[in-house]
């Protein structure tokens, strides 16, 4: 009874691979920790170690009632904590705490299959929230890790075992490599790509608001996040200062320098209405919960699962809650010659309590007849020469007053300053206009050929209704500050920082060097990123049903297709199969060197019988040649140990005594 109880709760699992399935658990679960209860984390390393400890010999693992304590513990502090056992974040929670309970148990060859698939499975979840190359990359390396550590379980220890296991792990990955890309090929497509991600909570991620107000853009000017990435397949590509990628249109000024959407209008018939040369855009957008598009002044196209609105802007059905990649065609020549009524009278509201300053201002260029043109150029003299500043941090406005606080009294502001006081007074002088909110410019990327646009590009421009001419594009911030629309605007903030004093120039050139070269190799890694998601993950029905039509194999069948997919994975194996198996001509180093070994004894006089062994022979040639009699045995011994050994011990100490052998004479010395 006792080695019963013995065999059952003692460890028998070395502690080598032990250590690296350990090792690839935490680097599993280490992506998921923001989504892990904090103690269940800590309970989990505290599982690991205390798994370490008890497999020194004697220690008894846990018992089954300390297990099922342990477990049920788990899940009510799980539930307590979240208040539900059920969600991601619960869901995830006991999941790690249930591979921290089979850790524990952990006991035999079973149980370590066992945690190999849960690594497996945990370095799969990783992938649940995060799809970039590098994350792709780290999950490689944890499947490799947990390969190596389950070929170091079976093939026992002995010195460098590990790295040997690991170089076995990596050709057998190696060899899977053709199959999972014949499958990923060519096995039919029956959802939309190759990205699976869990939905996330986004709501307002993307920056962009149905509101715009003092702050609410120039908030954005120093995030750095990446908004969407856009290349142009058929090369021509727009100066940087006409990129204003257009994301929604304000209709209605509220209170001071707040727009809002508006009214609801009938969407525009915009058959003919554009013109000029198309340029094709293909636009990966990150996901940020609202249901924003974006595209080049003017969309033109359509788009499969979105929608145009009113100011022809494009709108997804759905929220945008993961990577969402779209092709669209914009032409930058509107051709408009009617305005809907309501869509005039939207353009045209006016609120009550605009003081008297702004409408006397506003009607002092409308004088003399004015036209549209000469009122907006007008405009543009009064933004030009009354000493207005472009500042991303021109302080706080009055809510009821911000207008006029900000035409007469202040004069500071950003693009949502201007935007809206233009718009404003536009409509004053009887100019249908509205607001623009999207953004402006971006970096173009040399290596990709594709423009990253930023949250740092939000920008607000105004669209004023010209008859004869349809809505016409005028931003108010070109008048201000145009080398702001002429690059992007972290460009603008490199070429608008203090220079730096003489005495600390040769230093600023060298830490302006070094940042040129990290943000080459930023842009480098992008562009990588950038083609995995575009060719990878994008592999969708339409670029798998385009990369059969590129081979001719457009019309084929999908029955026909499967069959020699099979076909060809059946002939690849077989091959394989074939070139591991058949006779190796391998030099083997241990045969040649025991064989220069027995030609040295040979020459002094000692040739080894036919029917004598390893053992044998070294103790006649000890005692033939008694001065060398401690390297002979040494020899012996280890050749010994080389060829009978499981362990598989390194060569090199014996092929190293071999070469120490002295000339023997025959004279037995």
């Amino acid at each position: 009874m006792n080695l019963f109880r013995q065999s059952r709760f003692s460890s028998n699992v070395a502690t080598a691979p032990l250590v690296g399935m350990i090792v690839a658990l935490v680097a599993a679960i280490i992506p998921l920790a923001e989504r892990v209860a904090g103690w269940v984390l800590l309970g989990f390393f505290a599982a690991g170690i205390a798994r370490l400890v008890l497999n020194r010999p004697g220690a008894r693992l846990p018992s089954l009632p300390v297990k099922l304590l342990l477990f049920v513990a788990s899940i009510g502090g799980v539930a307590f904590s979240y208040g539900s056992p059920v969600g991601i974040e619960p869901g995830f929670s006991i999941l790690v705490a249930l591979v921290g309970l089979k850790l524990i148990e952990a006991n035999g060859p079973r149980d370590f299959h066992v945690l190999g698939l849960l690594s497996f499975f945990l370095a799969l979840c990783d992938l649940f929230f995060s799809q970039d190359f590098m994350q792709w990359l780290y999950v490689a390396a944890i499947l490799l890790l947990v390969l190596a550590t389950l070929v170091r379980f079976h093939r026992g220890g002995g010195a460098g075992s590990y790295p040997r296991s690991a170089w076995l792990a990596g050709k057998l990955l190696a060899q899977s490599l053709p199959i999972a890309a014949l499958l990923f090929l060519f096995f039919p497509r029956v959802y939309g790509g190759f990205r699976f991600q869990f939905s996330q909570s986004l709501m307002n991620v993307g920056g962009m608001s149905d509101r715009l107000s003092p702050g609410s853009i120039s908030s954005m000017a120093l995030n750095s996040d990446i908004v969407f990435r856009a290349d142009f397949p058929d090369g021509n590509i727009p100066p940087m200062s006409s990129m204003y990628w257009r994301g929604g249109v304000l209709w209605r000024g509220n209170e001071g320098l707040t727009w809002v959407l508006g009214p609801f209008l009938p969407r525009e018939h915009r058959v003919g209405q554009l013109g000029g040369p198309f340029i094709r855009q293909r636009i990966s957008l990150q996901p940020h919960g609202g249901r924003w598009l974006f595209a080049l002044d003017h969309p033109a196209g359509d788009v499969r699962g979105a929608h145009y609105q009113p100011g022809n802007v494009l709108q997804s059905n759905r929220a945008i809650i993961s990577r969402y990649r779209y092709e669209i065609v914009s032409r930058p020549e509107n051709r408009e010659m009617t305005l809907p009524d309501d869509h005039r009278k939207a353009a045209l509201y006016l609120p009550g309590n605009i003081a008297p300053s702004v409408r006397a201002l506003a009607a002092s260029w409308k004088g003399n007849n004015a036209t549209p043109e000469q009122i907006i150029e007008a405009a543009g003299r009064y933004f030009r020469h009354e000493h207005f500043v472009y500042s991303l941090q021109p302080g706080a406005y009055s809510e009821a007053h911000g207008l006029e606080e900000f035409l007469f009294e202040r004069r500071q502001g950003f693009c949502e300053h201007y935007a809206a006081a233009f718009a404003t007074l536009m409509r004053l002088d009887g100019i249908p206009s509205r607001i623009v909110i999207g953004y402006h410019g971006g970096e173009f990327n040399s290596l990709g050929k594709y423009v990253i646009v930023r949250q740092s590009d939000a920008h607000a421009w105004c669209e004023v209704w010209i008859k004869d001419s349809g809505w016409q594009r005028v931003d108010p911030t070109d008048m201000i500050a145009p080398d702001r629309t002429a690059s992007s605007f972290a460009s603008y903030l490199q070429t608008h920082t203090a220079q730096p004093d003489p005495d600390s120039a040769q230093g600023s050139l060298t830490a302006t060097g070094l940042r040129e070269i990290q943000h080459d190799i930023q842009l480098a890694w992008d562009s990588l990123n950038y083609q995995w998601d575009l060719h990878i993950l994008n592999f969708d029905e339409e670029a798998q049903s385009n990369f059969l039509f590129s081979l001719g194999l457009g019309s084929t069948s999908w029955v026909d297709i499967l069959f020699w997919i099979l076909l060809a994975v059946a002939l690849f194996v077989a091959a394989l199969t074939y070139l591991l198996r058949r006779p190796r001509g391998r030099v083997d180093k241990i045969a040649q060197g025991y064989a220069f070994f027995c030609r040295a004894l040979a020459r002094g006089g000692l040739p080894r019988e036919p029917w004598e062994g390893a053992q044998h022979f070294g103790k006649r040639a000890a005692q033939q040649f008694p001065a060398q009699a401690p390297l002979i045995e040494r020899i012996s011994a280890l050749y010994i140990e080389l060829r009978y050994s499981p362990a598989q011990p390194n060569p090199k100490p014996f092929l190293a005594a071999v070469r120490h052998l002295p000339r023997f004479s025959t004279g037995g010395n």
